[in-house]
């Protein structure tokens, strides 16, 4: 019988550990795989802000392609001698289009097909530097189809740093290869951000790239910390050949080649770039509830076999008890809270974690149910949920917010199991937990990273969208119109210039909270970039005029708080004005890029009406600006499709006798005939058309003057050319004339330069050494329009003029109008007093001729003599 006892004994003892082992490996999976969920959950956004971080670097170098692909770029591309253009036309990109630069970008650069360095607004490398060994050239070089690469980490030799590299093809007319954008990327910003991110125990975040080595790693494994580890190859052969699958995401277990510590790792690539993102859970922490089930289980399952040793030997059970019990109370007293109730769920022992986490020691809750920790965030449902799993299967698991003893409330993961039992009644309940703050609170900076503003703490680009796309399907839903408003600050480069970034940065902040304060709650306030903002505007009402006259109104205070001082900015009193353009949108199948757009297009005319102003987009404007976009673009090929000519309208003295010409810039456009100068030469000015269209005008007059001068009746003819501020200002102006000058063999003194008042307002000083330069090769000059501009004696006197032509509108009223009279009287007077001549445009009859002789001004121009005419049609004195 005592053998058949035993056998039964050993049987019993048997299934229990069958069934306890079942239990803990199911539990073992479920932690394993909760932990591959929290990690990958991590990793996906640890990679959104990684995605939104390089979406900086995407939207430059698209830009910076647009432009160099343009006519203009292509045709400085084209030739070698062009780089000193180059060059100046990338300085003009990267430093007005991009002055508030990211920290991202050190660095933007054009690189010739053959591999040499033709622009760079880094003064470390030169013009002609080769880069053929590089990586990013190679990449291109030995793929013809690439058009776009993102380096991994390489080592610059002239920097002495490691760096990324953003480059894009950049090709011709037929598409040949010419060459490349290159934006050189800065990947000590993830270090700098992901030090200053909380990490919860036991977790680390790696960033590499897929050659293995190392941008950015938490927690620090040596003294160099998050920022210091930049470059550091790793040698993990898990890691290895994920890289080589091709896989977008894995999840491993391993031990790490940096600290030794065994963890559950998530992996993930992110989309387009050689990064991988690597976030892990050290195994001794996401198993730390297993293992105190393990100890649970083992110790009751000691008990077990303690109590039914006693049956055969009641001495020896009773000392091995003493043991077990022993061990079942250093397992109790784990870093896991712990607390066990009886049937009727009165708590009957907790364990000194359990108080330390929530602040109540055992006497105080002893007899008292669970509940007292309640903190109010859930609602029934969610317990009777709870307590139907306990019910159904046994136990309950997740995440629920409970409140310490001192009213703060936490987050905790909890486990919750019944106990049964022989008979298979319930006896007791045993719950585990562990505070899980420091977690939320890291997964909520990482949200905070990829979805906001790290300046001012506003939803950035990507987040507006998010919420753009959400409230058109609420105004689609509810019938109501909302609006959408693009702010953008009017001379903020100047702050940023004269005080500063950190001044400039303050500014931002101070404007946000301005702005943000003028809004409900319900409104969307985003930066979206330097000082351009947005605000999104919900459900204004379903009568399109009144929502317009609410939108307006909110616009108009936005702009009226905008104006008041700001104070405390390097010691000074800072005034702003904005511009706001503004559209209003209720159907959910017009895309939101479309609104985005047309928002734009307002702000863009706010900005032409001077700025300080509002405007709304309607469909006139869109149609105005499809034909402004399309005349634009054939402007751009109106000089290789040689539509441009010049006429030429005669400048007589006073005995009728041609003494010069002034040269007309004329499109004829292959469609549109004969465009209007008025409509295409603001154009160009605008879009700096101007520069190279003003070299072709000045070459071809110069041209002319050497086929008049072998001719004795035209030899001594002067032609005048209108010289844009715009192209005046550009660097190296006066030495391309010269150029011009030899190499069409012109005399300098049968040249004069027509210059306006507006070039004078900006970089005086500098627009007078031009003038003096070209003065002493013989160029001559004129200022044209004098009277409408900002005409200044102190200027009239320091600038080496030669004639003063007095403007047609006065011309046109001086026989009429006594104002008129008076001011041409004037300007003639003043032009003798200064020893310049004098000139008047715009005289069509004989009777303000006779006006004009009799009052000393003795050189005219106008329809009286003749309109601007082809050369063929220019009739000449014999």
């Amino acid at each position: 019988m005592w053998r058949r006892a035993i056998a039964l004994y050993l049987l019993a003892l048997l299934a229990i550990v069958l069934l306890f082992a079942g239990i803990l490996l199911d539990q073992y999976c479920y932690e394993l795989e909760m932990g591959r969920e929290r990690a990958s959950a991590r990793a996906d956004l640890v990679t959104e802000w990684v995605t939104g971080t390089f979406e900086v670097s995407e939207h430059t170098l698209s830009s910076l392609v647009q432009v160099f692909q343009s006519p203009l770029g292509q045709a400085l591309l084209a030739r070698r001698e062009n780089d000193a253009a180059l060059e100046a036309l990338l300085y003009q990109h990267s430093h007005r289009q991009y002055s508030h630069r990211y920290a991202l970008i050190d660095d933007i650069s054009i690189v010739s097909a053959g591999g040499r360095l033709r622009a760079s607004d880094n003064p470390a490398f030169p013009q002609g530097f080769d880069i053929t060994d590089l990586p990013h050239f190679q990449a291109f070089e030995q793929d013809a189809e690439r058009q776009e690469w993102v380096s991994p980490l390489y080592w610059s030799a002239v920097s002495q740093a490691f760096h990324l590299v953003h480059a894009r093809r950049l090709v011709g007319p037929e598409g040949e290869f010419r060459g490349l954008a290159v934006l050189r990327l800065n990947p000590d910003v993830f270090g700098e951000v992901l030090e200053r991110l909380d990490m919860t125990r036991g977790e680390s975040i790696a960033l590499l790239d897929t050659q293995m080595r190392l941008i950015t790693r938490r927690p620090a494994f040596d003294e160099r910390g998050a920022m210091g580890v930049l470059g550091t190859p790793v040698s993990e052969p898990l890691t290895r050949a994920f890289l080589d699958s091709g896989e977008a995401s894995t999840t491993l277990r391993t031990a790490s080649p940096l600290d030794g510590s065994e963890r559950l790792y998530a992996m993930q690539r992110v989309e387009g770039l050689p990064l991988l993102v690597v976030v892990g859970e050290k195994l001794e922490v996401l198993l730390a509830g297993w293992w105190q089930r393990f100890w649970l289980l083992g110790g009751v399952f000691l008990v077990i076999a303690v109590l039914g040793g006693w049956l055969l030997r009641h001495y020896l059970g009773r000392l091995r008890l003493e043991d077990e019990l022993r061990i079942a109370a250093t397992v109790f007293e784990t870093h896991v809270g712990m607390l066990i109730t009886d049937a009727q769920a009165r708590i009957l022992k907790v364990n000194g974690t359990f108080t330390r986490i929530t602040g109540y020691t055992e006497a105080e809750v002893l007899g008292r149910n669970p509940r007292l920790l309640s903190s109010g965030h859930h609602d029934e449902t969610f317990y009777r949920h709870l307590w139907e799993s306990v019910r159904e299967k046994g136990s309950w698991q997740g995440e629920i917010w409970n409140r310490r003893k001192n009213g703060e409330v936490f987050p905790e993961w909890q486990t919750i199991s019944a106990v049964h039992n022989e008979a298979g009644e319930l006896t007791h309940y045993v719950a585990t937990f562990s505070d899980i703050t420091q977690r939320k609170a890291a997964e909520a900076e990482i949200h905070q990273l990829a979805f906001y503003d790290p300046l001012t703490g506003l939803p950035n680009r990507r987040l507006m969208l998010d919420r753009l796309e959400g409230a058109l399907k609420d105004s689609d839903r509810s019938v109501q119109f909302g609006a959408l408003l693009a702010l953008d600050l009017d001379n903020f480069k100047q702050v940023n210039d004269t005080l500063g970034h950190h001044a400039g940065d303050k500014l931002l902040l101070e404007i946000a909270s301005r702005l943000d304060g003028v809004l409900r709650a319900t409104d969307t306030l985003a930066r979206l970039g330097g000082d351009e903002f947005a605000v999104l505007l919900h459900e204004l009402g379903r009568d399109a005029p009144q929502v317009a006259v609410v939108a307006e109104h909110i616009a108009r205070k936005l702009l009226g708080v905008l104006q008041a001082p700001i104070d405390g900015l390097a010691g000074s009193s800072v005034t702003m004005t904005g511009s706001i353009g503004i559209t209003l949108y209720r159907d959910h199948a017009t895309p939101f890029d479309e609104i985005l757009q047309q928002a734009d297009m307002a702000l863009f005319q706010a900005k032409r009406a001077g700025g300080d102003t509002l405007r709304f987009f309607d469909p006139a404007m869109q149609t105005q600006l499809h034909w402004r976009a399309q005349l634009e673009a054939d402007l751009r090929q109106a000089l290789p499709r040689d539509e441009l000519l010049l006429h030429y309208q005669p400048q007589v003295g006073d005995d009728g006798r041609m003494t010069g010409v002034e040269a007309l810039l004329r499109w004829q456009h292959p469609a549109r005939g004969l465009v209007s100068p008025g409509e295409f030469i603001p154009l160009a000015e605008e879009n700096r058309l101007i520069v190279p269209i003003g070299a072709w005008v000045l070459e071809t007059a110069c041209r002319q003057l050497v086929a008049w001068a072998n001719d004795p009746i035209t030899a001594e003819l002067t032609i005048s050319v209108n010289v844009s501020p715009e192209q005046f200002r550009e660097a190296g102006f006066a030495d391309r004339l010269l150029t011009i000058l030899t190499r069409t063999g012109a005399l300098a003194e049968r040249l004069k330069l027509e210059v306006t008042e507006s070039l004078f307002v900006h970089d005086r000083d500098e627009a007078r050494e031009t003038m003096l330069l070209l003065k002493a090769h013989g160029v001559s000059f004129a200022l044209d329009d004098f009277g409408t501009g900002y005409s200044s004696l102190s200027y009239l006197k320091r600038l080496p003029l030669d004639q003063l032509k007095i403007d047609q509108s006065f011309v046109h009223d001086l026989l009429e109008d006594k104002a008129s009279a008076a001011i041409v009287a004037t300007t003639i007077t003043l032009a003798k007093s200064l020893h310049l001549q004098v000139i008047a445009e715009g005289v069509e009859t004989e009777a303000q001729r006779a006006w004009l002789m009799a009052h000393g001004c003795h050189a005219f121009q106008g329809y009286l003599f003749s309109r601007p005419v082809p050369l063929e049609a220019l009739a000449f004195d014999a």
